[in-house]
């Protein structure tokens, strides 16, 4: 072989060897380089530069109505585009299928039980650590822009903008037409820009009442398989869409903002929504379609682009993930989980299972028809409904502000076979479910009574009982629920509770003379018997009853030589004030003003809802027995 051969032969075994070499050193450096990355994920930020922080919270909005989870009718190009720019959450629940105990649930971290807010419109209770207070101690601007809808509100340290789209009508504003949010941002980073910000965005939308349908034909939309399709309900559904569609608009402003001021790899951005939709079975209700949520988070350079997670989450895992993400350290006594791990893909799932219920409204023109539900990390759900004997009773029966619909349900439901059986579903439910999520996203076929599955319904039921014990919730506590004992003409509540105004039918509860009786002890030490309504609070305490009105004005009995006994305070439309103790008078007086009638707010036995008191007004330290108010007359013939 010419020698000219060997040499090229050589040259030629040289470059291959070159070319693996060099190859196995790119490797090398990518392999060095993806460490690096993933150790950048794990030491996302330095404790001097804590991210920023986006929360856009939807109110009403159905996981499956957001085009990034496969609805092909809606337009939710923003949605869309965070989805594709971070990490879309298929399995995200809230913690209760109504606005004030979700909410309360996500910026606590606490489930309602827990943290007190469980029907809504109702207080959290005193004391309770929450997401503003904690992200504020960790160096944070906290604000929210638009609806709050957690009480009492002073107890949560936001700084509040957006006044005007965070009430609930006129509905025109809840677009945010002033653009109070977008100019936060725009601020912020020019005013405060070594202060990290957490914002959070909550619009009235798309809750009802929806937008009228512009953008969206009824008759081509595809209806939903829990929705009954009838021509007002394809109506409805396209009034729905059209106010996701504001809402959608709203979260591109907020993402371009962030992009206009340079923040936007500097801010993890959530977007989620309290709970479902309000249509049957959806909210108020905890079926799927009542608690699975969107959930999405982005946070470029940190969070994979279009990545997807089947992780088992809850609200009540935002703010143990926020004080994760911002350096705080592990709070113990929340019940959510951070789930930092599953955004940087360290992690596939945290629960085994999660929790979610409805505890209802505490509307007069309710039933109350309380239910639980865990939904396990291998895709079952077992649900317990506490009064299956009531029917299920919500705004959509009679009250809708737009879109009515249900009558046509009802008239549909006498020839339509699937139309009744959604009515019936809808209305009245078993005492126990087990669903199948896994092949039965829609909860349609209940599997409580098939053999085969009874490993799984004892796991839901060993589940549930295991977490309501966690919690400290027994099944009296939920049979009875926060509201009044009602008798002919008068109502108890038991001490340590409370009721709300709207449990009280004003035109039959007006009494023209309220009595309020009771049998107390320890007088000694004593605190508040009864806050009637924000009216006025009726008080024995250092041995001395009395009543302390809104304004502060107090007035008081004498001390008494007794430190227990029968009560009786009597006072009229005219503002005439009688108490008796042990049937001896002990304080009369004229209040000048009729104080007896019910307004906005709660009637309490030994404490002040949502507030921890002193002196006269703390909670009551002794016994409260029988404490009962009576309308007009202590007694009544038949």
């Amino acid at each position: 072989m010419p020698k000219s051969n060997n040499v090229n032969i050589n040259n030629r075994r040289l470059n291959g060897l070159i070319h693996k070499l060099l190859v196995l050193v790119n490797l090398f450096l990518g392999a060095l380089l993806g460490a690096s990355a993933q150790s950048a994920k794990i030491l996302n930020h330095s404790d001097k530069h804590p991210p920023n922080i986006v929360i856009f919270i939807a109110d009403d909005l159905n996981m499956q109505d957001v085009g990034a989870y496969g609805n092909i009718d809606v337009h939710t190009p923003n949605m869309d585009r965070l989805s594709r720019e971070g990490m879309q959450f298929s399995r995200a629940y809230a913690a209760s299928s109504m606005c004030t105990p979700s909410r309360s649930a996500l910026f606590t971290g606490m489930y309602p039980h827990h943290n007190g807010a469980q029907m809504n419109h109702f207080t959290v209770n005193p004391g309770v650590n929450n997401l503003p207070q904690i992200l504020k101690a960790l160096g944070y601007r906290v604000v929210i822009s638009g609806k709050t809808d957690v009480f009492p509100l002073d107890n949560f340290p936001f700084e509040v903008i957006g006044k005007e789209f965070g009430k609930y009508e006129p509905i025109e504003n809840r677009v945010d037409r002033n653009n109070e949010s977008v100019h936060l941002i725009e601020t912020h980073f020019k005013t405060h820009r070594d202060q990290p910000l957490c914002l959070i965005v909550a619009p009235w939308l798309p809750h009802v009442p929806w937008f009228p349908h512009k953008d969206f034909v009824p008759e081509k939309i595809k209806i939903p398989a829990y929705l009954a399709d009838t021509k007002e309900t394809r109506s409805a559904l396209a009034s729905y869409y059209q106010s996701i569609a504001a809402a959608d608009e709203m979260l591109g402003r907020v993402l371009t903002a962030l992009d206009k001021v340079g923040e936007t790899n500097n801010t993890i951005t959530f977007f989620t929504s309290d709970q479902g939709a309000q249509f049957p079975s959806a909210k108020w209700s905890v079926y799927d379609k009542g608690l699975h949520v969107p959930l999405i988070v982005r946070w470029p350079g940190h969070i994979d682009k279009f990545s997807k997670t089947d992780a088992l989450v809850s609200l009540v895992d935002i703010t143990p993930t926020l004080i994760d993400l911002a350096g705080g350290k592990k709070i113990d006594t929340l019940d959510g989980l951070s789930f930092k791990s599953v955004l940087f893909g360290h992690q596939k799932q945290i629960h085994d299972y999660i929790f979610g219920e409805s505890s209802m409204e505490p509307h007069y023109w309710y039933n109350y028809t309380p239910g639980r539900t865990i939904i396990t990390a291998d895709g079952w759900q077992y649900i317990r409904n506490y009064h299956p004997g009531e029917r299920f009773i919500t705004h959509i029966d009679k009250v809708e502000r737009n879109e009515f619909y249900f009558d046509s349900w009802v008239e549909a439901a006498k020839t339509d076979y699937k139309t009744r059986f959604l009515l019936n579903r809808y209305s009245y439910h078993p005492p126990e479910e087990l669903f199948n999520l896994n092949q039965d996203q829609e909860d349609f076929k209940n599997l409580v009574a098939s053999p085969e599955f009874s490993n799984e319904l004892t796991k839901g039921r060993s589940f549930l009982k295991e977490e309501l014990s966690r919690q400290g919730e027994t099944d009296e506590m939920i049979l009875k629920g926060t509201l009044p004992t009602f008798f002919d003409h008068r109502y108890t509540i038991e001490q340590g509770w409370s009721a709300s105004d709207l449990s009280f039918n004003r035109k039959l509860w007006n009494p023209d003379t309220l009595f309020i009786t009771a049998y107390l002890n320890d007088l000694g030490r004593g605190g508040v018997i009864t806050d009637y309504f924000g009216n006025f609070q009726l008080f024995g305490y250092h041995g001395k009853i009395g009543v302390q009105l809104g304004g502060g004005e107090i007035f008081e009995s004498q001390k008494l030589p007794m430190k227990e006994g029968h009560v009786l305070f009597k006072l009229t439309a005219r503002g005439d004030l009688s108490l008796l103790f042990d049937d001896q008078p002990i304080l009369t007086l004229n209040l000048g003003k009729d104080l007896t009638k019910v307004k906005g707010g709660y009637v309490t036995c030994g404490k002040i809802q949502g507030r921890n008191q002193h002196g006269r007004l703390q909670n009551y330290q002794g016994r409260i027995f029988d404490l009962y108010f009576t309308m007009n007359e202590l007694s009544t013939a038949p």
